[in-house]
């Protein structure tokens, strides 16, 4: 039995002798490989079944496909990637679908939950909003009610521009007071 530094040794050979089929050994290098042979008949004997493998793959004829088996190929995998896209189109839209589905029934049980559970707070609160609703109805209607009978009199209608003129007025000049204010400050502060 052969102990391992020796085995390691044919490895390396091994791996030279694989080089040497590709052409890719240095001279020193082959140089070794040739003595090695001369004096291993284990790496000799693989040498020779490692040639005559290597002549008999170079001597067999290189054959292409024919152009029909190429463009049919280049169909099939074209129609193959098409349907792999179409089922994971199919299968995001239904997990989309079921997210959606179990997001509006969560949505829709929390709400259920909530009113069944809180109908006296929710009574209350609808009637509230229609209190609600009916005093801004009541308050709009008056206003239209005022602003329509205000503009149905042409001395009205001017006083109510200047009012609007005046009003806009000392608007832009308490922004202005406001503004140089709020630089003041910040020069004080700088």
């Amino acid at each position: 039995m052969e102990d391992e530094a020796e085995m390691n040794n044919h490895d390396e050979y091994g791996m030279l002798m694989s080089l040497a089929l590709d052409n890719l050994l240095e001279s020193g290098e082959q140089a070794q490989l040739d003595a090695h042979l001369a004096d291993c008949n284990r790496c000799r004997a693989q040498w020779n079944l490692w040639q005559s493998l290597d002549a008999a793959l170079h001597a067999a004829p290189m054959t292409a496909p024919s152009p029909a088996f190429a463009q049919n190929f280049g169909l099939r995998l074209a129609a193959q990637d098409r349907r792999r896209q179409v089922r994971m189109g199919i299968l995001l839209g239904a997990l989309t679908l079921v997210m959606w589905l179990i997001g509006v029934a969560g949505v829709a049980l929390v709400i259920g939950g909530l009113l069944y559970n809180q109908v006296s707070w929710f009574t209350d609160s609808l009637h509230w909003l229609a209190y609600v609703w009916t005093a801004v109805t009541v308050v709009g209607n008056s206003l239209l009610a005022l602003l329509g009978g205000v503009t149905e009199q042409p001395s009205a209608v001017g006083l109510l521009a200047g009012y609007v003129v005046l009003a806009g007025g000392v608007l832009v000049m308490w922004s202005r007071y406001l503004r140089r204010s709020l630089q003041m400050v910040d020069v004080y502060s700088s």
